[in-house]
């Protein structure tokens, strides 16, 4: 066990970066900072933060591991990244980590939200991801929240309290917003729009999704995957039983260590 190392694994995504700290299959720490347009010092912030939380300096470490759309721009000694690992491979290793009963894991994340599938050792086998169209649906999310002036997750339990059922319009999420507030205006409960906003995301996630054979267990990943309405939706439109990943946004940090042979 004295012989395992200690690797960061850092996520760059479009809306945050994600950073963990492992040291074989324990997970040390955690920490999420906006990547707001400037890569290499969300990265830099993570790292520190996520060093700080497991009260580990960053000289102890053997290395990072750079994953998510913005990993290549944390190449290099700064960080002393060790490896880039495509975000698909990563996917696919973190959730088998977490879960190494399930085959395919449905990461609906911030801008981009996308299906993979892979085999009894979590290597990748399939991927397909959201066209143009839908990018943005967690970003939604977040702005239509903070519209009602309430959190994501009391969000998510205001969608659970819904009794009717009324929609959103299915062009692209600029309209949806439009029409959520015009509702609103117009009266219509706020569960009901919660509601009709939830189902207008897992639409287009269930539609993509059924590009790609679902094998079972199905697991969930990403920041959204945390929202109960989310999941009781996407269970329904694809009809399989899904469940959701520990740590559920963090399973590309996750995945990025897993692949450069960390969690064994």
């Amino acid at each position: 066990m004295n012989n395992e190392k200690l690797l960061a694994g850092l996520d760059a995504g479009h809306i945050n970066t994600k950073a963990v700290i492992m040291k074989g299959r324990d997970i040390l720490g955690y920490a999420t900072v906006p990547t707001a347009c400037d890569a290499m010092s969300a990265a830099r912030s993570a790292l520190n933060d996520v060093l700080k939380s497991a009260g580990i300096s960053g000289g102890e470490l053997d290395g990072v591991v750079a994953t998510g759309i913005f990993r290549d721009a944390l190449a290099g000694p700064v960080l002393n990244v060790v490896a880039s690992v495509p975000e698909y491979v990563a996917d696919a290793k973190g959730a088998f980590f977490l879960n190494n009963k399930s085959r395919t894991v449905i990461d609906i994340g911030g801008n981009v939200h996308k299906a993979m599938s892979y085999d009894e050792k979590g290597n990748l086998l399939d991927v397909i991801q959201n066209d143009k169209c839908a990018d943005g649906l967690g970003i939604f999310y977040t702005g239509i929240a903070k519209l009602l002036g309430i959190s994501e997750d009391e969000l998510s339990q205001l969608a659970l309290k819904s009794t009717k059922r009324v929609s959103v319009a299915i062009q692209c999420a600029l309209a949806a917003e439009s029409e959520a507030i015009d509702l609103m205006c117009q009266g219509v409960d706020a569960a009901d729009v919660a509601d009709a906003i939830t189902r207008y995301i897992v639409e287009r996630v269930a539609a993509m999704s059924t590009y790609l054979p679902l094998t079972e267990e199905i697991v969930a990943a990403g920041g959204l995957a945390r929202s109960q309405a989310v999941v009781n939706h996407l269970q329904r439109l694809i009809k399989h039983e899904v469940s959701v990943v520990s740590l559920p946004e963090y399973v590309g940090a996750i995945g990025a260590v897993v692949s450069h042979g960390g969690g064994k």
